[in-house]
């Protein structure tokens, strides 16, 4: 595998900390696959629905119980509208006004649980052809919470990312990540954002695997008519910075199992606004690929470490680290695992493996009671009225 990175950024990213992998048990008798949900009566075909809020009558959203878990404590807020949107992008300030109090909420809920809230979801729409990062093309985002025992395995079991081996550390660190947060503290700007603060690139290490904000009223920030506004002013940074890659640095289109290829560009033809370090360690990257594999059959087991996903794609974060909330952006060109597939636990990037043994009886009973309970306590919320009616 060739080195994708600069020297001294492929040593920061090796020594991040990870866990592979933190287990989580499933349903008994559940055998977990990608069932796409085009539409709503698949969203009720396959999850338990709690609640359905209408918006519009394209518009709406559920929560429901994820048949395959990644935790014990855990819920799905799941776009449930007419027509399949992947992103938040692709939602109304409503919908992210609904999504943001549920948060919030749950967040608080976690804590009189004595567990560790975490909120992701992924962007990746356009792959279809091998395992993606959005395998579930509505937009959906997980509500985890992490209990005592699984912060304290995680800290047990924290490793450096290089004492995995190559594929191992890509799937969980990927390369693309570190330059992921070096473009976007170079295209996002600072005074654009009302809510994000973005945290500097290769401050920290997370700083170093994501692109990092601080949301500065903790979980709070989230209920900001103005979250959704940042959330949507990175993503188009993003995706000009994508599109700018593709027009200068490749040719051809992607498609079911093809992909643009690199070929000669002058670097300085990206019309993006990048420092000099950053350009360079772009230029590295493109020039280590390896398009010539594109042409060769892939076995399934290699395709999220040598052929890359079919478009933009990004998983979002939010957790909290050292007392305060911050929110990750990780871009993701190889590696299959998204928001919730990769966790974000005191600053230590762990791999979730589903489906490790099956729930107890009392273990069905307990996410049961937390979930119910959940709805309960969101219902009298002070802000309730601006998660069950968002459009007041």
């Amino acid at each position: 595998m060739r080195q994708l990175l600069p020297s001294a950024l492929e040593s920061r990213r090796k020594a991040l900390q990870v866990v592979d992998s933190l287990p989580a048990k499933g349903y008994p008798g559940f055998v977990n696959g990608v069932q796409r949900m085009d539409t709503v009566s698949d969203v009720y075909g396959w999850t338990n629905v709690h609640a359905h809020i209408n918006m519009s009558p394209d518009e709406a959203y559920a929560l429901t119980d994820k048949r395959s878990p990644h935790a014990l404590y855990e819920l799905m807020l799941m776009s449930a509208g007419a027509t399949s949107r992947p992103g938040l992008h692709d939602h109304s300030p409503e919908f992210a006004k609904a999504l943001g109090v549920v948060a919030a909420c749950f967040a608080e809920y976690c804590r009189a649980y004595d567990l560790g809230p975490v909120v992701s979801w992924s962007y990746d729409p356009s792959t279809t052809d091998r395992e993606s990062i959005q395998g579930e093309k509505r937009f959906h985002a997980h509500l985890v919470g992490r209990t005592r025992e699984e912060h304290a395995e995680v800290a047990a079991r924290a490793g450096r990312a290089g004492g995995l081996s190559a594929v191992r550390s890509r799937r969980i660190v990927e390369e693309a990540t570190v330059l992921g947060a070096l473009l976007s503290a170079d295209i996002v700007d600072r005074d654009a954002l009302r809510v994000l603060q973005p945290v500097p690139a290769l401050s920290t290490p997370t700083a170093t695997a994501t692109a990092q904000f601080l949301l500065p009223q903790g979980w709070e920030s989230l209920t900001s008519p103005e979250f959704r506004d940042d959330l949507v002013y990175i993503h188009r940074k993003l995706r000009k910075m994508y599109d700018e890659i593709l027009r200068v640095c490749t040719t051809g289109t992607a498609g079911m199992w093809r992909r643009p290829m690199v070929r000669e560009f002058d670097p300085q033809e990206i019309d993006v606004p990048l420092r000099a370090a950053t350009r360079a360690a772009l230029v590295h990257y493109l020039r280590g690929l390896r398009p010539e594999l594109l042409s060769e059959p892939v076995k399934r087991s290699r395709t999220a470490f040598v052929y890359p996903l079919a478009d933009l794609a990004y998983a979002v974060t939010i957790a909290e680290q050292e007392g305060k909330v911050y929110l990750h952006v990780r871009t993701n060109v190889f590696s299959d695992l998204g928001g919730a597939g990769i966790s974000i636990m005191n600053g230590v990037i762990v791999k979730t493996k589903k489906g490790v043994g099956d729930m107890r009886n009392d273990e069905i009973a307990a996410r049961t009671a937390f979930q119910a309970d959940f709805l309960r306590k969101l219902h009298y919320h002070p802000m309730a009225a601006r998660a069950f009616f968002p459009r007041l």
